[in-house]
């Protein structure tokens, strides 16, 4: 984590960090829609999340976690279900969009408040 000193650009910036890596789970996934045997992943770090904003510790932030994702494999034995994949892609944008703008709000304000405004 960058040394930003506030608690909300910590949150910010891990939050896109797992971002992006969810990105990379969706895009694997949907790249390896027709492949046998391939076990749709899930990336999940919203509960450590959470437990470091309800503990104060971003400096002990732990690490996202991959998954399987529930659903049930087709003939191929595979699970990857494509239309979940493009839900869980706009999700994940409109997530991403929330924080750059969260990011852009806060360092507006702390702009102002060099500047005296």
């Amino acid at each position: 984590m960058l040394p930003v000193g506030d608690s909300t650009m910590q949150v910010i910036e891990y939050a896109l960090k797992a971002l992006e890596q969810r990105a990379q789970v969706v895009a694997n996934n949907v790249a390896n829609s027709e492949t046998p045997g391939f076990r749709a992943e899930r990336l999940s770090f919203e509960g450590e999340l959470r437990r470091a904003v309800d503990d104060g510790s971003f400096d002990r932030i732990g690490s996202a976690t991959i998954s399987q994702a529930p659903g049930a494999a087709d003939p191929t034995g595979n699970t990857v279900n494509l239309e979940n994949e493009v839900v869980e892609m706009m999700r994940n944008n409109l997530l991403q969009q929330a924080m750059v703008e969260a990011f852009n709000f806060k360092s507006g304000l702390m702009r102002s408040a060099i500047r005296g405004q």
